[in-house]
């Protein structure tokens, strides 16, 4: 498994600024409380454990919440919860291009809702109200990407020939039938100078 990364450039300012705020709110040295809260909150106290996700979220809604930002608390409450859903998002659209509908199709959250309903999950898919994902856990919205993700990998291995090396999920990555194959489309510079990988068929 891959070792979580360390805190962005960004996310490292908006850390400073937070624990200096909150410290200042409460009266005491900053590195004596945000060393606290690292403590309290992730087990850790040195920024450069902290990884980018899941230490960075629960070290800013602590700080949000010693200084009654609860708002901005809540934004990090539910961070997987987005992060997930926007994963999910991406590789259902990702299916839909395989079946051979465009980029960008509307057809994505119809899908996402059925796989959603498969799975017995519990949540509202009103295509006016996208608050619903903030009703299902992230370990629920995991196993909604890993079906989909398994799945998008078994009509690439229909489509193509390709190692299994090569099916390894990208958010990246648009796929785009062309009649022999799929076209694999990534953002320049990535791959060759046209931006295609050719995906032949058996």
């Amino acid at each position: 498994m891959t070792k979580p990364k360390g805190l962005t450039k960004p996310q490292i300012a908006a850390y400073w600024r937070a624990a200096t705020s909150a410290a200042r709110e409460a009266g005491v040295p900053v590195d004596e409380y945000r060393k606290q809260v690292m403590r309290e909150e992730c087990g850790v106290t040195s920024v450069k454990q902290l990884n980018r996700t899941h230490d960075f979220d629960a070290v800013m809604r602590r700080f949000a919440e010693d200084v009654g930002d609860y708002a901005m608390a809540s934004k990090f409450a539910v961070a997987d919860t987005h992060r997930m859903s926007v994963l999910i998002r991406i590789c259902c659209e990702q299916v839909l291009q395989l079946k051979g509908f465009p980029a960008g199709s509307t057809a994505a959250r119809d899908y996402i809702a059925g796989v959603i309903g498969q799975s017995h999950i519990q949540c509202g898919t009103d295509p006016h109200d996208p608050s619903y994902w903030l009703d299902v856990s992230p370990d629920s919205l995991h196993a909604v990407f890993v079906m989909l993700d398994t799945h998008r990998r078994r009509l690439l291995r229909r489509l193509s020939v390709v190692p299994d090396a090569f099916f390894g999920f990208d958010p990246s990555l648009t796929y785009r039938p062309n009649g022999t194959g799929v076209l694999l489309v990534k953002s320049p510079g990535q791959y060759d100078s046209a931006g295609y990988i050719q995906v032949k068929v058996r």
